[in-house]
């Protein structure tokens, strides 16, 4: 017999109920003797208990007396077992841990108790046959009795597996537990029947739920997630951000710690400066005035960037930490740190150690990566979850912003509260509005070497600073040596400008004490005792170290140096260091000229052949402009260089040397007023270039190319809008108007040069004939022809008479002739532009006579006016005129510029 429902189920690995109920066996069979009614028949008597905890009852063999009577072993038993069934019922007895009462079964088969841990009860049972096969209605017969059933699944007859088998899927488990133990092992209809759990498959109806709707759950538990990490995570970055700024926690303010760590640190800086270092800066001009400005910037609210330029060494750090002694809270950043970088996540990574943005948890990143990929390729839609580094850099940069923003509010308010307790002049205490923070208390953020190198966040950065700017947060201060960062930063606040420090090089004078500085004998004390004969342990090799030295900064050598060398530090400590090394100041001079004539050859000529190929925002032939006047100038206009026809008012490509450093920019006003070589060396740098005769006339030979592919582009322009005004293809005058008055100005430029006159109306009838052949000179209508000789000797003769030579009397008459003979031809013609302005281009027989009459009145007179294009109409004779000129003057200039390319290209060849 078993007795179900005494003990709890485990239904799961977490499920304690079990652990609760006691396991003594002792116990256990107690609490099942209880059960069991004191009178039963047939001398009914308990044998053994044997509890089956995991199946929630207990199996009890037990022992009865047949009597003589007909009814077999197997019906008293089953009676038996009904009657403590019904003792059962009528008691309901019930338990903490389920549903009604207990109740008992007999055992048909062979009682089988296992305790495996993987195999918990399940309400699945697995019947296999070793035999036939069931029916649905005997297995319903046999295992109805249990409870009630969900459903009956037969192996299916496409499947060959043995033995066969049948799910019966109970609705309750303890039906299945009784099941199990009561008919495992019972024989059926000489089917032997095996009974086992079925792992339950049937998830949670929330977690079903929650895997069926991906789309929603995934993204509301990741953002719950990273919303729980940073609920507890940001305060703590809060507090070691603004720990940074404040330095409230710092072991510094302990007394004892931070004299001690004091003194270690100058004892160091003492150890390794020199004297001279310390009246380093004092060699450049200017470094007091721009750090008092400085000073004066900071000492008002924030409302625009600071940007403080100048080359490197020229004192940008200095006037910083001199402008910052007063500030209480200040956030220094340095952008090479960053770039020095291999990827981006360090980089954030690096921007976070330098702000105190602490713990930082790198693999966030690719945790919502993958997390937003999953979603993506389970619901085909993007959860908008995933983070980037520019994302966390946000991040860090917002919780600076906010750490500003309170100690903002704090300072505000503690001033608040000391103005309050101030005793007014009345006696009275008044709290008076503050909207602005004292000086010393503004906080300052610098962004050292800015622009420099490139940084992945640059934009972000820039953002985030007018931001905090615009707020009035704090002061935000670049430094930077490539001139394109102050075009950054104006970008990044249109509205504002900029407020600028410029740092220049040293002066001549400076420089020079500097060199003597640093080119001093660093051991005078036992070299002059030797020289003296008061000391003999001085070697030779010490004395004649000593001597070189002193003949080195006594002479004149030193000064070309620094005139050539500048004032620019790096230069000056190279070369300082190739003397202290041995060489001489000729040869160390001589090698720093070499070296930056070979930077400016190989980065700024890098379309040349000889130097490689590398794309720029500047061509050869620009630098080359600007190369040949600062070879001979120090320095040179910047609108007339951004102007000129190289350049065309595009400051692309200034804006790019300026960058590479190739050229320095003087600002005026806050914009650029005069150029100057990146470096003062380069000046020597290059004229050394212009005077190379190989390179130089390569490049003259490339500039006259590009001066005549602009000059060209120019004459195509002005024939295009010839064309498009269509005032030459009317009829054959009109044409022979054309080639004259092309030969008209050709001749007037051949008579200036003393080449002739005919070589100009060949070249311009032969340009213009091409479209023009249907109404050639040569054709029928030779009545009508326009002689090209009469302009040209009408050309000749205004030039002559605008230069105050006056013309014979058979030259004014052949040319009062052809010009008569012109005018009476043109009485015949009608232009159709003159008819479109309300104007004939035929002229009355009155109007040419008393042209005729003003023209012999005037006949003694320089004829000042410009000739009169025959065959154009007057509305357009100016412009006409104007794009003829254009044409000449440039085909003249190209004649120029193809003379001087022969005569490079015959140096080239004789070298």
């Amino acid at each position: 017999m078993f007795i179900s429902k005494l003990f709890p189920l485990k239904t799961g690995r977490l499920d304690i109920r079990p652990l609760i109920v006691s396991r003594n066996v002792d116990v256990m069979k107690k609490k099942v003797a209880c059960l069991i009614p004191q009178d039963m028949p047939n001398g009914f008597s308990v044998d053994k208990i044997e509890p089956h905890s995991r199946d929630g009852g207990s199996v009890v063999y037990f022992t009865f007396d047949k009597d003589g009577g007909e009814e077999s072993a197997t019906s008293v038993a089953e009676r038996l077992v009904g009657v403590v069934d019904s003792h059962l019922a009528s008691t309901k007895q019930g338990s903490w841990f389920g549903f009604g009462p207990a109740r008992s079964f007999p055992i048909k088969g062979v009682s089988f108790y296992e305790d495996i841990v993987r195999l918990l009860p399940s309400k699945k049972v697995r019947v296999e046959f070793i035999g036939p096969d069931l029916t649905l209605e005997q297995i319903y017969k046999e295992f109805r009795m249990f409870g009630r059933i969900l459903d009956i699944e037969h192996q299916p007859s496409s499947n060959k597996d043995t033995p066969r088998w049948a799910v019966v899927h109970f609705v309750r488990l303890h039906s299945a537990t009784s099941a199990r133990n009561c008919l495992h092992g019972y024989v059926v209809n000489a089917t032997k029947i095996i009974l086992s759990y079925v792992k339950d498959d049937t998830e949670n109806a929330i977690v079903q739920w929650v895997k069926e709707h991906t789309k929603f759950t995934v993204p509301l538990a990741a953002a719950a997630l990273i919303a729980a990490i940073y609920a507890v995570f940001d305060p703590i970055r809060e507090f070691f951000v603004d720990n940074k700024i404040t330095h409230r926690f710092d072991l510094d303010r302990i007394p004892l710690l931070g004299n001690a760590k004091r003194a270690a640190m100058n004892s160091i800086m003492r150890r390794g400066s020199s004297p001279e270092a310390s009246e380093e800066i004092t060699a450049w001009s200017g470094v007091a005035d721009q750090c008092e400005r400085l000073s004066s910037i900071l000492d008002e609210p924030p409302e625009s960037f600071i940007v403080v330029t100048g080359p490197h060494g020229s004192g940008k750090t200095n006037i910083i930490q001199k402008a910052l002694q007063s500030k209480k809270y200040r956030v220094v950043l340095d952008a090479n740190t960053l770039a020095a970088q291999h990827s981006e996540i360090e980089q954030m990574s690096a921007l976070a150690k330098e702000l105190g943005w602490w713990p930082v948890f790198n693999s966030i990143i690719s945790i919502t990566n993958a997390i937003d990929l999953m979603i993506t390729a389970t619901t085909g839609g993007n959860a908008g979850i995933s983070a980037t580094p520019e994302s966390q850099v946000r991040r860090i940069l917002e919780c600076l912003a906010l750490v500003l923003a309170r100690i903002r509010h704090e300072r505000l308010a503690a001033l608040k509260v000391e103005s309050a307790k101030r005793p007014h002049a009345n006696g009275t205490t008044v709290a008076p509005l503050l909207q602005s923070l004292p000086p010393e208390d503004i906080p300052v953020i610098v962004l050292d070497n800015f622009m420099d190198k490139d940084i992945a966040f640059t934009p972000a950065i820039l953002d985030w600073a007018a931001d905090v700017v615009d707020a009035g947060l704090a002061h935000f201060i670049f430094t930077t040596s490539n001139i394109s960062g102050y075009y950054e930063v104006q970008r990044a606040q249109p509205q504002r400008a900029a407020s600028l420090i410029s740092l220049n090089d040293a002066s001549p004078v400076g420089a020079i004490a500097l060199l003597q500085q640093q080119l001093a004998p660093s051991f005078p004390t036992r070299s002059e005792e030797a020289l003296s004969g008061t000391n003999s342990d001085v070697t030779e090799s010490e004395i004649a170290e000593y001597q070189r030295r002193l003949d080195v900064v006594s002479s004149d050598h030193i000064a070309y140096a620094a005139s050539v060398l500048g004032g620019r530090l790096e230069d000056l400590h190279v070369f300082v260091q190739k003397v202290n090394a041995g060489e001489t100041l000729d040869g160390a001079l001589e090698d720093i000229i070499q070296r930056s004539i070979t930077e400016v050859r190989k980065y700024a000529f890098a379309d040349d052949s000889e130097v490689g190929k590398c794309e720029h925002t500047w061509t050869p032939e620009q630098f080359w402009c600007i190369l040949t006047e600062l070879a001979v100038r120090e320095s040179i206009e910047y609108d007339r260089i951004r102007n000129s026809p190289l350049f065309a008012g595009d400051d692309k490509a200034l804006l790019g040397l300026a960058e590479a450093q190739l050229i320095t920019m003087v600002y005026d006003n806050d914009r650029p007023a005069r150029i100057l070589p990146g470096r003062p060396v380069y000046s020597t740098s290059f004229r050394r270039i212009l005077d190379a005769p190989g390179f130089a006339n390569t490049m003259v030979i490339k500039m006259n190319k590009k001066y005549i592919e602009l000059e060209t582009a120019k004459i195509h322009k002005a024939e295009e809008e010839l064309s498009l005004l269509n005032v030459f293809r009317a009829s054959a005058d009109t044409y022979s108007a054309l080639t004259s008055s092309m030969a008209m100005i050709s001749a007037s430029r051949d008579a200036r040069a003393g080449d002739g006159r005919g070589r100009g109306d060949r070249r311009w009838t032969q340009r213009w004939s091409g479209d023009k052949k249907s109404v050639s000179p040569d054709s029928s209508d030779s009545g009508d022809r326009l002689f090209p000789e009469a302009f040209i000797a009408q050309a000749v003769r205004s030039l002559d008479q605008a230069a105050g030579v006056q013309p014979s009397a058979g030259e004014a008459a052949e040319t009062d002739a052809a010009q008569e003979k012109q005018m009476q031809t043109q009485t015949q013609t009608q232009s159709w532009l003159g008819w479109l302005f309300g104007r004939g281009s035929g002229k009355k027989a009155d109007d040419t006579a008393s042209d005729k009459t003003n023209r012999s009145s005037t006949a003694k007179q320089p004829n000042l006016q410009p000739p009169v294009l025959p065959g154009i109409p007057s509305e357009l004779q100016g412009r006409v005129r104007f794009l003829l000129q254009v044409i000449h003057d440039s085909q003249k200039k190209i004649d120029m510029w193809d003379v001087e390319n022969k005569k490079s290209a015959n140096q080239l060849s004789g070298l």
